[in-house]
């Protein structure tokens, strides 16, 4: 659309006009193909079989954690073991929705998560969108976590009593 706007709005050279109508109905073809390429690709195999499925949808299905696997109630907004955010409705409610983000702005900074480019990459346009304002001060805390070297291994405790 805004390629045809353009045709009519300043462009006043016809071999311009010319050009990008030819790229427009020449990558139309190309798109096509692209997407029928996809669609007929080959499809991956189901990783569950019929038992793990019947086991999910059974009444004695009990949901865990994400993150720390503790078993917690299907009615539950927050693990009772670690806090994080694990209610099938919890982004949806205004109030708990302010906790979901501050969990997920925490991880960033003092989380453990798999970090690579695109995981940073993705907090620092998640805190620019949510929180613009405070965006530089909460890159400033994911840089510093970033770039230090992870705490040494606590010593192993031994288990006989005093």
């Amino acid at each position: 659309m805004i390629i045809f706007a353009q045709l009519n709005q300043g462009v006043d050279n016809p071999e311009w006009k010319g050009s990008i109508l030819a790229v427009v109905f020449l990558s139309g073809p190309g798109i096509y193909a692209f997407v029928r390429w996809l669609l007929d690709g080959p499809r991956s195999a189901d990783p569950w079989d019929k038992e793990v499925e019947r086991g999910l949808e059974s009444d004695e299905a009990v949901p865990l954690c994400h993150r720390c696997l503790t078993p917690h109630s299907p009615t539950a907004d927050f693990c009772p073991q670690c806090g994080a955010t694990v209610g099938q409705y919890t982004n949806w409610l205004p109030y708990s929705y302010i906790f979901s983000v501050g969990d997920t702005l925490r991880l960033g900074t003092a989380g453990q998560f798999h970090r690579t480019t695109l995981t940073v990459l993705g907090f620092i346009l998640f805190a620019l969108a949510k929180y613009a304002v405070f965006a530089p001060l909460y890159w400033i805390l994911l840089f510093q976590r970033r770039s230090s070297r992870p705490p040494p291994p606590l010593p192993a405790q031994s288990l006989s009593a005093p």
